[in-house]
């Protein structure tokens, strides 16, 4: 039986005591080495399973495949590369900790936050998550930016519209995927318990969480009780589903 105990940590930078799986803190948005490293680990394993389900496809076949969805494996093979260099950087950091270049740091948040603001006045979420993957890939101090908080859930936007566009060209998704995109669907249900985003901001970004939701809401039907466990994780977890949930709802409904 897995071990269901939460286990929690303190932020070194803001001292707020948050779940030891999230990638972030809630609270102040800092890294959390083992849940980040966790989080992308589970992904580049999707993603190479993806890789080697395509490596058993017939040659002929395969020319259909890629020409098919084309966009869509070169996307994966970049996905890849930023995932794996995101992991090479966590590594680094977790092992070999050293000072950051505070002066760097400042004169990145003076070129690249102004970016931010106007790419946030214009309400361009998807510029706004590409700058955001870029940076976390890059170890720039993202998270020092105001508006900082409304990252996670942008993600969550972006993984689940993909996952619907990939069903949509004819793909059927495998378990881990749909278990990712459960987990994405409840990340956005929290958007009222973040503990890491102003009320301003959880009404900027609102009508784009509600309108990728309302992509999803005919796909999953709860009974009481699944709402009530999966509610009350939102509620204690600052707005984050239990990964585990996730995994023993699908395994269930699959079967």
């Amino acid at each position: 039986m897995a071990d269901t105990e939460v286990k929690k940590i303190i932020c070194s930078s803001c001292g707020a005591e948050f779940e030891d799986t999230l990638p972030k803190c809630p609270y102040c948005g800092s890294l959390n080495y083992k849940g980040a490293e966790a989080e992308y680990l589970g992904k580049l394993e999707g993603m190479r399973q993806d890789m080697q389900q395509l490596e058993q496809v017939p040659e002929k076949e395969l020319k259909k495949k890629l020409k098919k969805k084309q966009k869509f494996v070169i996307k994966l093979l970049i996905s890849l590369a930023a995932l794996a260099a995101i992991l090479a950087v966590i590594v680094f950091r977790v092992r070999y900790i050293e000072p950051r270049d505070a002066r760097a740091d400042y004169l990145w948040e003076k070129e690249n936050f102004p970016v931010l603001d106007r790419l946030y006045q214009e309400q361009d979420f998807e510029g706004l998550t590409d700058f955001y993957e870029q940076a976390v890939i890059e170890d720039r101090v993202i998270n020092r930016w105001e508006h900082s908080g409304i990252f996670t859930r942008l993600m969550s936007c972006q993984n689940a519209r993909e996952y619907l566009a990939l069903e949509q060209s004819g793909e059927t998704l495998r378990d881990y995927q749909e278990t990712q995109l459960l987990d994405d669907y409840w990340i956005l249900r929290g958007l009222e318990y973040s503990g890491g985003m102003s009320e301003e901001d959880k009404e900027y970004i609102r009508p784009y969480v509600e309108a990728t939701l309302n992509s999803l809401a005919d796909r999953y039907t709860f009974t009481a009780e699944e709402e009530k466990k999966f509610e009350d994780s939102l509620r204690n977890n600052y707005g984050y589903p239990r990964y585990e949930d996730c995994e023993e709802y699908i395994k269930k409904h699959n079967e």
